[in-house]
């Protein structure tokens, strides 16, 4: 587990005090293979916020039994699947994302397309998203209230 990204203990106390949820720092870690030591692993603190507001969540659900695609955070009961575009450069190096070239892009979008023509609605969160204070419950918000419309437009 030496790729895993923990919550620090002021991350832990402020969903403590915001949720009234007591957590623990192994609650919400996951093994990763590709997400470098220093780059927090964002769709685990999206759906760790998704959870403490009362919504049920899946990481990495394959949403095709023939296919290997996996949404990054999903609803199944709803059909929503939420993504997170992740584009990162470290420094003093030339690797860039698998959203920044052709291949991985072009990936993306066949997957995207496959799940809306399955009945997938498809939320998609970028870096732009996790700035500021409380940014995963900004984004879980916005969950939220698309969820509220979905049910509200039934």
């Amino acid at each position: 587990m030496s790729n895993s990204i923990r919550w620090t203990a002021a991350d832990l106390e402020r969903y403590e005090k915001r949720s009234g949820v007591i957590l623990h720092q192994n609650d919400f870690v996951k093994p990763t293979k590709n997400i470098p030591k220093n780059i927090p692993n964002y769709p685990d603190k999206i759906a760790a916020a998704l959870r403490i507001i009362g919504i049920s969540c899946v990481r990495e659900y394959k949403f095709l039994h023939d296919r290997r695609f996996k949404f990054d955070i999903a609803i199944p009961e709803l059909h929503i699947a939420i993504e997170y575009e992740g584009i990162h450069m470290q420094k003093n190096t030339t690797k860039k994302s698998r959203h920044q070239n052709g291949a991985g892009y072009a990936k993306d979008c066949k997957k995207y397309n496959l799940a809306v023509m399955h009945g997938w609605k498809l939320l998609r969160f970028t870096t732009a998203d996790t700035r500021g204070d409380d940014w995963e419950f900004k984004v879980a918000g916005e969950i939220e209230l698309f969820i509220k419309q979905q049910k509200e437009g039934q």
